[in-house]
């Protein structure tokens, strides 16, 4: 009975209603009453579209406030109220985002729809916490839905648990499945360090440098890599650069963390400027008393 009722209310009355349009007030007026209909029955999508050129013009306050809006004007729609749980995610709003995941999986009818909302449910269980759980879900999805940010998102998983044996072979696995990913490359890279695997990490980074990434994390564990093999400078441009980007609720890192690590290479940087002073200073001295015997 409800779905006849949509289908009446979405389909049948509308076009009831525009050839009433077109046979009393003619083709302008049908014209008119067709686009304004369009228009309204569109209108959670036309804000959707409004919060993503605002996501990527930088505008992350005004792309929240569009998809508030565009859940208001269409509170059915799952896909839209999924993109506003993962941005109050992102920008750190946790316990909102929880709440707006679980309506949105509430509302999702078959399992494939639910798998890639389950990625930010996932999320949102590692940022309370509850990272045991968050791995789970994510275990699941990935038997039945298989894409990069899948890959991507339970390889950060196994990375924040700490088991960086499960972590290498997954995120082996991911590197098979995409190699020209940004956050399957960090992750396989991340792992390679924290295993004391450094050539192997370097392999993975320099790589992974050749695509531009975005995210601080992967110019802060290249650097990490880079002060392993005394490229000091290098380390320093990394830390750098990755402390010229956005940090967010669902970064691996901080930008203290970064800030740190910079001054520390700094640090060391000053102490081999000193150290190599002192030695062209001791040899000059050798040399000018060579010179006076």
């Amino acid at each position: 009975m409800n779905k006849i009722a949509a289908l009446l209310i979405r389909l049948i009355i509308p076009l009831v209603a525009l050839y009433l349009a077109f046979t009393y007030l003619g083709t302008v007026g049908g014209i008119v009453l067709t686009v304004l209909y369009l228009v309204i029955m569109n209108l959670p999508m036309i804000f959707n579209n409004l919060a993503t050129r605002a996501y990527h013009s930088g505008d992350h306050e005004k792309a929240l406030k569009r998809l508030e809006t565009a859940l208001k004007l269409g509170p059915k729609n799952y896909s839209i109220r999924g993109a506003y749980a993962w941005l109050l995610l992102k920008l750190g709003h946790t316990e909102e985002a929880d709440v707006q995941i679980d309506q949105a999986l509430s509302e999702a009818a078959r399992e494939d729809i639910k798998s890639p909302l389950c990625v930010t449910k996932a999320l949102v269980h590692w940022k309370k916490g509850e990272i045991d759980q968050a791995i789970t879900l994510m275990e699941k999805v990935i038997e039945n839905y298989k894409n990069s940010n899948v890959y991507g998102t339970l390889g950060v998983l196994y990375l924040e648990k700490g088991d960086l044996d499960r972590a290498l072979s997954f995120n082996l696995e991911a590197y098979d499945f995409n190699n020209t990913n940004a956050v399957i490359l960090d992750n396989l890279g991340c792992t390679r360090l924290l295993r004391g695997e450094y050539e192997e990490a370097r392999e993975i980074y320099e790589q992974l440098m050749k695509l531009r990434p975005s995210f601080p994390e992967a110019f802060y564990n290249y650097a990490r890599v880079l002060a392993h093999f005394g490229e000091l400078d290098q380390a320093l441009y990394m830390c750098r650069t990755a402390l010229t980007l956005s940090f967010w609720n669902t970064s691996t890192i901080t930008k203290e963390q970064v800030e740190n690590t910079l001054k520390e290479l700094e640090e060391a940087v000053e102490k081999k400027t000193s150290e190599s002073d002192v030695k062209e200073e001791h040899e000059a001295t050798e040399e000018a008393e060579s010179a006076d015997i």
